[in-house]
């Protein structure tokens, strides 16, 4: 890598200056704007900051002391001593090179994390309750995580946890019984209706039930969604203190839980296949939670949790930053976080991870740092390697802060169609596209917009979805980048001229235009590198959108098809490898290009 090439030569540098240091200690950095240089250190203002020296003066030195090397044209020293390289037109004419010899996905691909194995757990959406737009986004979020991690050379696998049981589902059992008594159906009438009649169904059955347990003047119902969530409990935690519920056997609830569930479940997965994603592990509050609440029951006695008024806590500490939380209610039934417990056992029986990482929205950080930490205490190597990384809220202008108890909730479902729609119209305004592709095009096309849209904010900040900006074909769009592609495919189609990747190795670099291209294709790997470090799929939306303006000046400025023969073959290479990077970056954001717009 040349950054390691960099970093030593700066250690040579220092060691000829009676300066030792630790090549790991040296960062070099890619600049951010192309004037800068392609790559920067601050080495020289540290060191003098620790010597009490001038941090220009060091940099000078350094630079001064440097070997030359034919992968660095010039080295320049900036500001108060940033150190600023310039690679040569050689060096990146052989990136071209690799990638048309290798293909864009596999030039991007890093041996860094070979042998690692991670499993990443995402979208996490509860049956009985509707996908909305925050379970997609965190579907979007994990599957550009994974696709990074496999990029480093990870063996990663994807994991969805659902949470298949608690009061939700004792409301919504609560609504199915209501419901059934005032439409004068039977269950069986329901299970004769379409899928997403059944889960609909469902869903405001849900919304009925969650009215009845909040309204404080009706205790019965409460009393009776809170006897419905212990029956169902006990159907799937045996070890629990079983209780005699004779009417909600002869009702069938149980009959009503079970399909229900299948119901959701299978909904849940027409919407995984839209979005192209694939899970290894299916994980069930239904089947994990037993064991998180043994574990709980068995280390009272130790101290780790403590009996509380009738339900068992696990003490928080301040100082901190860890607030006291329930882990078994006063009902006799595991919470959220008993069940994490044995959510993280059962991760471990399936493989032994190097990261195990969860992604949920940011409310839930607080609650993460107390599962973690007495996880730390009973199985401390799962909690070494268990990470959350929580995320923002999606916006949509105009609409409530979502919540599917009030029925104000947006299904993910609900903006793919939105999206699609506004595509294929769009699409049919502009006339360019055949009738018999706009289908699919249209899908590809409003997909990219929404994860685009989705990643191109950092994890953790929140995101405005603004669907008439976010479809657009111009500006920092998914769409835009989809263009790009295209454009650069339909140039390479136009010409009849053939090339190959020793094409790449030209004297064709006079223009601006095409030596800004080339650099910017340079920073492809340094780009992938980081974004998988961090975990930043939006260092690689801000890199793709710097790549596709580059192309558009170049595109303005350099008429490929009317170059000289020797010329235009070193400009198709460049254009193909624009083409290659692209569509590679896109992929790593779970984007699927398109042939054409």
């Amino acid at each position: 890598m040349i950054t390691q090439e960099i970093q030593k030569l700066i250690s040579q540098s220092l060691l000829g200056l009676n300066i030792e240091v630790d090549t790991k200690d040296i960062v070099v950095e890619q600049s951010n704007n192309l004037e800068n240089g392609d790559y920067t250190t601050n080495v020289a203002m540290r060191l003098a900051s620790k010597a009490k020296g001038n941090p220009r003066e060091m940099a000078q030195s350094i630079m001064g002391s440097l070997e030359k090397t034919p992968n660095i044209e010039k080295v320049e020293v900036a500001g108060p001593g940033f150190i600023n390289f310039f690679l040569s037109s050689s060096y990146l004419q052989n990136e071209l090179k690799e990638i048309l010899d290798m293909g864009g996905v596999e030039y991007l691909k890093s041996g860094v994390k070979d042998g690692k194995k991670i499993l990443i757990e995402y979208t996490d959406p509860n049956p009985f309750k509707m996908m909305h737009v925050g379970h997609l986004y965190t579907n979007i979020v994990g599957e550009s995580f994974s696709k990074l991690q496999e990029a480093t050379g990870a063996d990663v696998e994807r994991a969805n946890y659902q949470g298949d049981i608690g009061l939700h589902v004792a409301k919504t059992m609560w609504g199915v019984e209501k419901k059934l008594k005032e439409e004068g159906v039977l269950f069986k009438d329901i299970e004769k209706l379409s899928l997403f009649d059944r889960v609909e169904w469902l869903g405001k059955a849900y919304q009925l039930g969650s009215e009845y347990y909040d309204d404080l003047e009706d205790s019965d119902a409460m009393k009776r969604i809170q006897d419905m969530n212990y029956f169902l409990y006990q159907i799937c935690y045996p070890s629990l203190p079983q209780k005699d519920f004779k009417d909600f056997e002869v009702l069938e609830v149980g009959k009503w839980y079970r399909e229900g569930r299948e119901w959701c479940l299978e909904y849940f997965e027409g919407i995984y296949e839209l979005l192209g994603t694939k899970f290894d592990h299916y994980f069930f509050e239904s089947e994990v939670g037993e064991g998180g609440y043994k574990m709980v029951l068995e280390n009272i006695d130790n101290g780790i949790f403590k009996k509380d008024d009738g339900a068992v806590i696990y003490e928080g500490d301040p100082e901190r930053g860890l607030h006291t939380r329930v882990f078994i209610n006063q009902f006799g039934i595991p919470t959220y976080e008993a069940k994490e417990l044995g959510l993280a056992k059962s991760k471990d029986s399936r493989g032994e991870w190097d990261e195990s990482v969860v992604i949920t929205g940011m409310e839930q950080a607080p609650y993460f740092k107390v599962v973690f930490d007495s996880l730390s205490k009973l199985l401390p190597k799962i909690a070494k390697a268990s990470r959350h990384i929580p995320h923002g809220l999606i916006m949509l202008p105009g609409m409530k802060k979502m919540s599917s108890r009030k029925g104000e909730v947006v299904g993910a479902e609900d903006l793919l169609g939105m999206a699609k729609e506004s595509v294929v119209a769009l699409m049919n305004e502009s006339g360019k596209v055949g009738s018999e592709d706009i289908d699919g095009i249209a899908q590809k096309i409003s997909m990219a917009a929404i994860k685009y849209a989705f990643l191109r904010v950092s994890v953790g900040k929140n995101i405005v979805f603004d669907l008439s900006k976010d479809i657009a074909f111009d500006g920092d769009t998914g769409p835009y980048l989809l263009y790009v592609y295209t454009r650069a495919v339909s140039i390479i189609k136009s010409c009849d001229i053939k090339y190959d990747s020793s094409s790449c190795l030209s004297d064709s670099l006079e223009s601006a235009d095409v030596k800004e291209l080339v650099r910017r294709i340079g920073k492809a790997r340094g780009v992938m590198l980081n974004a998988s470090a961090n975990y930043s799929p939006s260092t690689i939306c801000t890199y793709l959108f710097e790549l596709g303006q580059s192309f558009n000046r170049f595109y303005q400025n350099v008429n490929v098809l009317k170059a000289e023969e020797e010329d235009q073959k070193f400009l198709l290479a460049l254009v193909d490898a624009t083409s290659q990077i692209m569509s590679a970056g896109l992929n790593l954001l779970g984007i699927t290009t398109v042939s054409r717009m």
